[in-house]
């Protein structure tokens, strides 16, 4: 069967790049990293000896980009210990089956990015202390994080093909829907989820 889906789908690039230096100022970080390859709105990792932080790039430019620390992070401190960046994670194929028709069924969740996010309360569970993590095991701490900061977005799919459907097929067809919702999140009205009109606006805070 020709269905070697990439387990993985990375945006542009799945190499990372070196980070230069990071400058903070106030909750905004800039990050200065020669040609990054990233654009706005785009979900990153950054990665080095201090903790992986995932999170959203708000303006970019060639060699550099911004994005907001999430609430309580403090910026002092927070410039140090990052030496790459590498785009995030944006398909992946949870589990992969033939079912009892002979198809091919993949099960895979879209990590889609917001610039304006709204987190998810950790107090789940009978204990009260329990945060929201991704479905897919393979999630680090960094990318569930990220899900709590509400700056990913997951959302679980599935779909069922031919069993001699090829790989390039099946790749081109799902980031090419991943585009057009990631497209709805970052200009259109999935970008407002968790807003509320006031009468004259819509606000999150």
């Amino acid at each position: 069967m020709k269905i070697a889906f990439a387990i993985l789908i990375l945006s542009f690039s799945s190499f990372a790049t070196t980070v230069s230096s990071i400058a903070c100022s106030g909750q905004t970080a800039t990050v200065n990293a020669t040609a990054h390859g990233l654009i706005a709105a785009q979900g990153f990792s950054l990665s080095g000896t201090a903790p992986t932080f995932n999170t959203t790039a708000s303006t970019v430019t060639t060699n550099s980009l911004t994005f907001v620390l999430p609430t309580g992070t403090a910026c002092s401190g927070f410039s140090s210990g990052y030496t790459a960046i590498a785009p995030a994670k944006q398909i992946i194929n949870v589990s992969s089956f033939v079912n009892s028709g002979g198809n091919v069924t993949i099960n895979y969740v879209s990590w889609f990015t917001v610039i304006t996010p709204v987190p998810l309360p950790c107090n789940l569970g009978e204990s009260g202390t329990g945060c929201p993590v991704s479905i897919w095991s393979g999630a680090s701490a960094a990318e569930n994080a990220a899900i709590v900061a509400g700056t990913t977005i997951e959302v679980p799919n599935s779909i069922t093909v031919a069993p001699n459907t090829s790989s390039v097929t099946l790749s081109t067809n799902l980031v090419s829907q991943y585009t057009a919702a990631q497209l709805s999140f970052t200009s259109g009205f999935l970008g407002f989820s968790g807003y509320w009109w006031n009468g004259s606006a819509w606000v999150n805070h």
